[in-house]
């Protein structure tokens, strides 16, 4: 996974019925190759999705080494977790993660900066999630 060539995944795809699975498995493999560019690997919704699952962000990178496929981690991510989350809780976190905002005024500042840069008008656009599908092309 090369992130200086190509975007991540949408952070709402989902894998095992989970939101941002896919992008943090890319920007883990991106991170082991040293291909992040200008991504953070561990950034705040990386860290709400470990912090959910109980899985640690090192252990995470170093089980991408070998595990090439998205199924292969999604084992992964059921065998670590130190407890089994049920459907509801899985999509309870989706819901959060999907409506995360910025939790400052400068946290808006920076948000509305981009998204007017990118998309004037499109005052709709007001999540974390929809931020980065449009600054990565994605329909919003």
């Amino acid at each position: 996974m090369d992130l200086t060539k190509q975007f991540p995944r949408s952070p709402v795809d989902r894998l095992g019925g989970m939101d941002h699975l896919k992008r943090v498995i890319d920007k883990a493999r991106a991170h082991v190759a040293g291909t992040l560019g200008e991504y953070t690997y561990n950034c705040p919704l990386d860290q709400a999705f470990f912090s959910f699952f109980g899985l640690d962000h090192e252990k995470f990178a170093e089980a991408v080494k070998s595990r090439p496929g998205d199924q292969d981690m999604l084992a992964w991510v059921h065998s670590q977790a130190p407890r089994s989350k049920n459907p509801e809780e899985v999509e309870s976190f989706n819901r959060e993660y999907e409506s995360r905002s910025p939790d400052s005024p400068e946290k808006w500042d920076y948000f509305r900066s981009v998204r007017d840069s990118l998309a004037p008008g499109r005052t709709d656009i007001t999540t974390w999630v929809k931020l980065l599908d449009l600054e990565e092309k994605r329909p919003v």
